[in-house]
């Protein structure tokens, strides 16, 4: 019989929870069937651990409460059956700035989205890393396409924002900062524009082979 990593990983996870839960109390009603059980904590409160970026002090979740976002009516008797964001994402991974990290809370298992709205449909993940060279000085921005699409499908971007050919978008920052290209995502329901390595991920002269080069290598001067 063949065993996948993930059915292996899920019966270690077990095996282990089971002896801890023999000689050091470890409550095994807390196991999930996430591939990422020692991350998730029922109804966010106090129960396993949360996944850190370690690069700096611990974050802490950065996300405003119904009545203050500016878009919930706080006098709205419905109110009182939403749950605070703070409570739904309290063991959602996060970045250094405080923001969910949805690329790591859908790489734990901490969140499964759903291709379509039945959740019957398969996602088609692209394999494509697009490499944006024209950043001064800065490292230059691989765009990878398989993080986006395990979540979204082609037509959310194309060709209403982004024009799929070489050339065709003027990407820059002062366009993202005005909630254009990735700016529509970003800084709004995705990783904001100030944790700046999150997209200038590659050293100059050192992108993936499987890259397409997007725009003029940064000047030398």
């Amino acid at each position: 019989m063949i065993i996948s990593g993930v059915a292996l990983i899920k019966r270690l996870t077990i095996i282990a929870c089971v002896t801890a839960a023999i000689f050091a109390g470890c409550k095994a009603e807390y196991i999930t069937d996430s591939r990422s059980a020692p991350y998730v904590v029922d109804s966010g409160v106090g129960i396993g651990k949360r996944w850190e970026d370690k690069s700096g002090p611990a974050p802490q979740l950065n996300a405003e409460g119904l009545a203050e976002d500016g878009i919930h009516d706080p006098d709205n008797e419905a109110m009182a059956v939403l749950q605070e964001p703070r409570d739904a994402m309290a063991a959602f991974p996060l970045d250094r700035s405080g923001a969910v990290d949805w690329v790591k809370a859908l790489d734990l298992g901490v969140i499964t989205p759903r291709a379509d709205i039945d959740g019957n449909a398969d996602m088609v993940v692209m394999d494509m890393d697009v490499t944006f060279k024209d950043t001064g000085e800065m490292p230059w921005v691989t765009f990878t396409h398989t993080a986006h699409t395990e979540w979204l499908g082609c037509d959310t971007c194309h060709a209403d924002i982004f024009v799929p050919k070489i050339g065709a978008n003027e990407v820059s920052m002062d366009s993202l900062f005005a909630g254009e290209y990735c700016g529509r995502c970003h800084g709004a329901v995705a990783f904001g524009l100030a944790v700046c390595e999150r997209c200038h991920n590659t050293q100059q002269n050192s992108a993936k082979e499987k890259s397409s080069a997007v725009g003029p290598a940064p000047s030398s001067r």
